[in-house]
């Protein structure tokens, strides 16, 4: 990819993974929960918040996804291969946890602080941040075999 060795590519691919990771239970553990102590109105809040992170995240995962398809497009046979297709999986799901999970509650979060979807955003929040967190392991184990 961009004749970019695989090694090489396996490294940029772990330190952006490491970013998001870090990123996203920073987000998890600091962020989200102090969305229940954000007074009315709570609009201004949740549209300043999706617009932030947007912008804070979408040029790292965009590269995290290029590096991962990059990797399975550079791997030798075998190891490396089964790690950049289960790497390329955990995208996957990381991607249908937040569009189908986490996206559609912040959307609905926008009108107004609810206790329940609050919660509901925490554990769809908890099983990406987890998912995530399995993806670094997966590229520190490309950068160990490469």
């Amino acid at each position: 990819m961009f004749g970019i060795e695989f090694d090489k590519l396996a490294i940029i691919h772990l330190g952006v993974t490491g970013f998001m990771v870090g990123l996203m239970w920073t987000i998890h553990v600091v962020h989200y929960p102090l969305f229940a102590l954000v007074n009315e109105p709570y609009r201004p809040f949740q549209e300043a918040h999706m617009s932030r992170i947007t912008g804070l995240l979408a040029l790292p995962w965009a590269l995290e996804v290029l590096t991962a398809v990059g990797l399975l497009i550079a791997a030798s046979a075998g190891q490396q291969r089964t790690l950049a297709i289960v790497g390329l999986v955990l995208v996957g799901i990381v991607l249908a946890v937040t569009a189908l999970g986490a996206a559609p509650i912040h959307g609905q979060l926008v009108d107004e602080f609810d206790p329940d979807l609050h919660r509901r955003l925490l554990q769809v929040d908890l099983a990406r941040t987890l998912v995530w967190s399995g993806r670094l392991i997966v590229a520190g184990w490309l950068v160990w075999i490469s």
